[in-house]
């Protein structure tokens, strides 16, 4: 326990309709972003954890929500219960707002500013009741950030004239039962539990978790394990009373059905081991945390974008797993492999090609040696005629590569990704060597072209009927000939493989790419453009043209200025296409973008998700406002999306959808999507820059770094 002057952990109340601006403990900056009252999230909670440990979820109720800590892979187990209780003399009180007749508290101001829970609980009581939970999250050092563990900072001011004491306890329910064990660390107490894995394992393995508090004391009965601590306080004194939870389940089974085992395994013996780290390193970690984010805070970004910047990384704690190398003839490396699902909570996936394009942002910023990984993963399921796979399974498969869904992007988004690791890293013996695999990716691509325009058509593979698959990001919406979107990222993807050809010294690769892409580029102005905008798919034989205006028809602008290359449509045409959607599609919606509207301002109905808000074409599309210079409309189609997760009718900051219903504002599809990390790279779209300069020395992913790392 510490004690210190009367102090609050956040200057700010709940109120859920408001971005706020305001003083945090431990920042120097101001914080910005949304108070959630107990009631505020129907989907619970921002999650504790890191790179590939499995998460838990602190509801804004006070409960336990979510958690996937026990490798429940791919759905989470849901606990809803209490964790923490406070005595006061004779009174044992629950701080949890009341449910099913349990919990005392009046009510809650909860602010989340990932991997930190900030919680004040009103209770009826002379005492203010304040929690600070936060896990290792820290850009630049991966092997912290796969520690699997989480601090509760639990602390207590007395607002009564005389002294009081008070005893708070640790007491996570629904964890499993099995043998508990007491230990000592040096100023803590824990209790370890051995337990049966909850998922089917042989009858030899055993996992652990541990709970630890420090200057107090530890016990375990058959209501199960709790640490608990004491404060003695005078008038206006503040007292702070810490927790570990740590936890040790290194192994789960994939989707093929093979036992792999966790990375973070390798480093720790057991959930003991994790807490002793917790315990020497959680002053370190908080402040390497608030470092980052103050960073964040004081730059010169929009307040909105601050919020999101600081939120989304919680993605990568929902849906990463780090897998070592166990066996002999594992391909990969002694690193380890690094996975993001496309969301375990939805659509369970592993790593789709188009939530990976538009959402590793923060793996290649930060902690580009697990990027790594990934791309030779894609390598390695790379088909022999190019084609990379869309995935690596389904659920949580990681052996059972799939192909032909949405290759009509994939190809080239693979390719892209490649170029933007090589201007991250600067490493240029790793574009020697994933040269031809990007080079064999793009000529996949092009076989794709079967008119030989220069332009990739659509490839719908649903039958009349129905919608699924499309192939296309907005999979139940099929389009028809060359549109918009698909051909457009052809074309960008040609333009960044003529770069790379070049570097790699091949003139002839490069040559017959100038010339596809010139062709291209005239049948596409020919083909899409409409006078005013690029239509949304041209149609064949079969079809007729779909003329809407799709909000994502400029993706093509984004992909290259990213890369810091030529545009690969006519400036003029840009700004034209740009007047239009502003028009049409910006205020088709109180929430967001819309993804299609026709010339008369008639939203398009022609299959599912045509009239909503698909979270990565309304982020590509307010990004090329930005580096065409039209800040204001940017702004306004970046901010009214992102205003909707945060406050709109249905608040989602840490259950992020792939879609928002342009009617309703909540969810069209999903939560906790792997795309919406793609704003990480608005702040490159806000500076002009492309990824080398974005990264750069003085730069915010630079000063993040520099502020993350342990001095």
């Amino acid at each position: 326990m510490t004690l210190a002057i009367s102090h609050s952990l956040f200057g700010a109340s709940a109120d859920p309709q408001k971005l706020q601006t305001f003083r945090v403990e431990g920042l120097k900056n101001a914080a910005c972003g949304t108070v959630y009252p107990a009631t505020g999230l129907e989907q619970g909670g921002m999650p504790l954890g890191g790179l590939g440990t499995g998460y838990l979820c602190v509801d804004p109720d006070g409960r336990l929500g979510k958690t996937a800590i026990f490798n429940r892979y791919p759905a989470p187990i849901v606990l809803g219960q209490p964790f923490l209780f406070l005595t006061l003399g004779e009174r044992r009180l629950t701080l949890a707002t009341p449910k099913n007749g349990v919990g005392d508290v009046k009510a809650v101001h909860y602010f989340g500013h990932f991997p930190v829970a900030d919680v004040q609980f009103e209770i009826d009581a002379p005492l203010k009741v304040e929690l600070r939970a936060y896990s290792p999250f820290i850009p630049g050092d991966a092997a912290e950030c796969n520690t699997p563990a989480a601090v509760f900072e639990v602390s207590l001011t007395n607002l009564a004239e005389k002294a009081q004491s008070a005893t708070l306890t640790f007491s996570p329910g629904g964890f499993p039962k099995g043998e508990a064990q007491q230990f000592a660390l040096e100023g803590w107490s824990g209790v370890q539990v051995t337990h049966k894995p909850i998922e089917g394992l042989p009858g030899w393995v055993r996992h652990t978790y541990a709970l630890a508090v420090q200057n107090g004391s530890a016990e375990s009965d058959e209501k199960g394990a709790r640490v608990s601590a004491s404060c003695d306080l005078k008038p206006n004194e503040r007292g702070t009373v810490r927790f570990v939870l740590a936890w040790h389940q290194p192994y789960l089974r994939e989707g093929s059905g093979r036992v792999e085992k966790h990375k973070y395994a390798e480093r720790f013996a057991d959930a003991k081991a994790v807490a002793g780290r917790a315990a020497a390193k959680h002053q370190e970690w908080l402040r390497r945390v608030l470092g980052w984010q103050d960073v964040v805070y004081g730059s010169d970004l929009p307040d909105w974008l601050k919020e999101e910047l600081v939120t989304v990384p919680y993605t990568l704690t929902k849906n990463s797993t780090w897998l070592a190398k166990t066996r002999a003839d594992d391909w990969w490396g002694e690193e380890g492999l690094f996975l993001v699902n496309e969301s375990f909570s939805t659509c369970a996936v592993s790593e789709t090609m188009p939530c990976r394009f538009f959402g590793h942002w923060p793996a290649l910023f930060f902690f580009s040696e697990l990027e790594l990984t990934t791309l030779k993963a894609i390598r390695h399921f790379q088909l022999r005629g190019g084609e990379p796979p869309f995935c690596f399974g389904l659920g949580f498969a990681i052996r059972d590569p799939r192909y032909h869904c949405q290759h009509t992007c994939g190809a080239g988004e693979y390719a892209q990704m490649i170029y933007r690791y090589y201007l991250r890293t600067g490493d240029e013996q790793f574009l020697k060597d994933f040269w031809e695999s990007a080079r064999d990716s793009i000529r996949f691509m092009q076989w794709l072209d079967r008119d030989g325009d220069g332009l990739v058509e659509d490839h719908p593979h649903n039958i009349e009927g129905e919608s699924f698959p499309g192939n296309n990001p907005l999979d139940q919406w099929p389009w028809h000939g060359a549109s918009s979107y698909t051909a457009g990222k052809g074309l960008a993807t040609l333009v960044c493989g003529i770069k790379m050809a070049e570097l790699a010294g091949d003139k002839e690769q490069a040559a017959k790419w100038r010339e596809a892409l010139e062709r291209g580029r005239k049948a596409y102005d020919e083909k899409l453009w409409t006078g005013s905008y690029y239509r949304t798919y041209m149609g064949d034989a079969a079809h007729k043209p779909n003329d809407s205006c799709f909000s994502a028809q400029l993706s093509s602008v984004w992909c290259t200025r990213v890369l810091g290359l030529d545009d690969p449509l006519p400036k003029d045409r840009i700004e034209k296409a740009l007047d239009t959607i502003a028009r049409l599609n910006i205020p088709a919606s109180p929430f967001g973008m819309m993804d299609a509207v026709f010339p008369d301002g008639k939203p398009c109905t022609e299959a599912k998700w045509a009239n909503d808000i698909f979270i990565q074409c309304n982020a590509t599309a307010a990004m090329v406002y930005l580096y065409c210079g039209r800040r204001a409309e940017g702004e306004k189609a970046a901010k009214t999306m992102l205003d909707t997760i945060f406050r709109g009718p249905h608040a989602m900051p840490w259950s992020q959808p792939c879609g928002l219903s342009s009617a309703t504002g909540g969810t069209c599809h999903g939560h906790d999507y792997y795309d919406h990390m793609v704003v990480w790279s608005y702040p490159l779209a806000f500076a002009g820059q492309d990824i080398r300069a974005g990264c750069a020395k003085g730069g915010l992913i630079a000063r993040m770094l520099e502020a993350a790392s342990p001095r």
